[in-house]
C-alpha cells in the first residue's frame, strides 16, 4: 500500500524488543529498591536505575520509531548491561539470561540489517584510479 512504512527486519525488532525487556527490568528493580525502605542509599540507587531504566525504554521506543539517535544508546546500554550482568553472574545464576539478552540485542542493533532498516546506507562515491588526479569542485580545490 503506498504511504505505509516498509516492515521492519527481524533483527531491528529482536534489538527492541531486548532493550524494552531490560528496561522494563531495570524500572521493576528501581521500584523494589524504593519499596525496600533501607534508607537514603537504596532510595538513591532506585532513583539512578528508575532514570537508566527509563533511558533504556526510551531509547527502545527511538530505535522501533527507526531513528538513527536510538540505535547507538540501545548499542551502549546493551553493552553495559553486558558487562555488569557478567560480573554479578556468580551470585546468581538467574542473571545469565540477562546476559544472554543483553548480547543478543547488542548484536541485533548493530546488524547490517538494522543498518538498512535505518538508512545507513553508504552511496558508492566515485572511484579514482591510481595516478589519477582527485575530482576538483567548481572553485578548484
Amino acid at each position: 500500500m503506498p504511504g505505509t512504512a516498509p516492515e521492519r527486519p527481524l533483527p531491528l525488532v529482536v534489538a527492541v524488543v531486548g532493550a524494552a525487556l531490560a528496561g522494563v527490568a531495570l524500572v521493576v528493580l528501581a521500584i523494589a529498591s524504593l519499596a525496600a525502605g533501607h534508607g537514603s542509599f537504596s532510595g538513591g540507587v532506585g532513583v539512578v536505575l528508575l532514570a537508566y531504566g527509563a533511558a533504556m525504554l526510551a531509547a527502545a521506543w527511538g530505535l522501533w520509531r527507526r531513528s538513527l539517535f536510538g540505535r547507538g544508546p540501545v548499542v551502549a546500554f546493551s553493552l553495559l548491561n553486558l558487562a555488569a550482568g557478567v560480573t554479578f553472574t556468580g551470585s546468581s545464576g538467574w542473571l545469565w539470561l540477562g546476559v544472554a539478552v543483553s548480547a543478543v540485542t547488542a548484536v541485533a542493533a548493530a546488524l547490517p540489517a538494522t543498518s538498512a532498516a535505518l538508512h545507513l546506507r553508504r552511496e558508492p562515491g566515485p572511484v579514482n584510479e591510481p595516478g589519477e588526479p582527485l575530482p576538483r569542485d567548481d572553485r578548484g580545490r
